[in-house]
């Protein structure tokens, strides 16, 4: 099981940083630690806590099979949470988040239905018989669709689970999970309210490092479900390949080759010397 990032780790990636004192939510401050020069700096025990229970609940729910929804269209969160998603195989709305996804579900899964239907046409021969300007346009209907649908493609059924890169950003979301009563894993600033969220991670949503490294941490203690590497920054880091273990003709040869070279460092040392 991976540990958790420590507090001096998350410091240095800037998760402690609230917003300014005048717009810290009242209901925020149980997880301020301090109040200086006017900015709210968040107690990074209090985001440990929350990452702790926040990962064994996504871990309980990833080995019984469950549905996750990761949701993150904040701009410079949208690659990170992507990568999150996409490292335990669950689904993912980054660009945008579409009102009614879950209250009109019935209805986004007949879209994302068509999605495949599309796919399927394009490939058919019957596409490739259209003349230029007719293919182009399912083409670009075809990647409209999924720009904004590809991450859930996949998502045959409401999700049990929604994890939430900033809850500040995705507030239609977390509202529509809670009325469909979804729990919901979300990274809570200072200048929201953290008694709407089931499970809040409070931190700096403005921080990408920050947000990352919480990312994956939540994400890594699932090892049955997990793909190798570790997101950081929005980037996957595969780990180095295994070195290839030798063979036992391979170290038998070894002293022969060393004996080899040995007589031919003599031969050089005695023809230097005769001259």
């Amino acid at each position: 099981m991976a540990t958790l990032p420590t507090l001096v780790e998350l410091a240095e990636a800037g998760a402690h940083y609230g917003h300014h004192r005048s717009l810290t939510f009242p209901k925020a401050r149980e997880f301020v630690y301090m109040t200086k020069n006017n900015v709210s700096l968040i107690n990074l025990e209090e985001t440990l806590k929350g990452l702790e229970a926040a990962r064994t609940l996504l871990h309980d729910y990833r080995a019984k099979n469950k549905q996750v929804l990761f949701v993150g269209s904040k701009r410079s969160l949208r690659d990170i949470v992507k990568k999150a998603a996409e490292s335990i195989d669950a689904s993912y709305m980054v660009e945008r988040w579409y009102g009614g996804f879950l209250t009109n579900f019935d209805n986004f899964a007949a879209q994302i239905r068509r999605i495949s239907e599309m796919e399927a046409f394009l490939q058919s021969e019957k596409a490739a018989r259209l003349d230029k300007k007719e293919r182009a346009r399912h083409q670009a209907r075809y990647d409209h669709a999924m720009r904004f649908l590809g991450g859930v493609v996949n998502l045959k059924s409401m999700p049990a689970l929604m994890v939430v890169g900033s809850a500040t950003e995705d507030t239609i979301a977390i509202g529509e999970a809670r009325r469909m009563n979804i729990p919901v894993i979300a990274i809570t600033d200072t200048d929201i309210n953290p008694s709407e969220i089931d499970y809040p991670i409070p931190a700096n949503d403005d921080a990408p490092r920050a947000v990352a490294m919480i990312l994956t941490a939540l994400v890594s203690q699932d090892e049955s479900k997990a793909k190798p590497g570790k997101i950081l920054e929005g980037r996957v880091a595969t780990p180095a390949a295994p070195k290839k273990a030798e063979t036992s003709e391979e170290v038998s040869e070894k002293p022969k080759k060393a004996a080899t070279t040995a007589k031919a460092a003599t031969k050089k040392t005695t023809k230097k010397s005769a001259k």
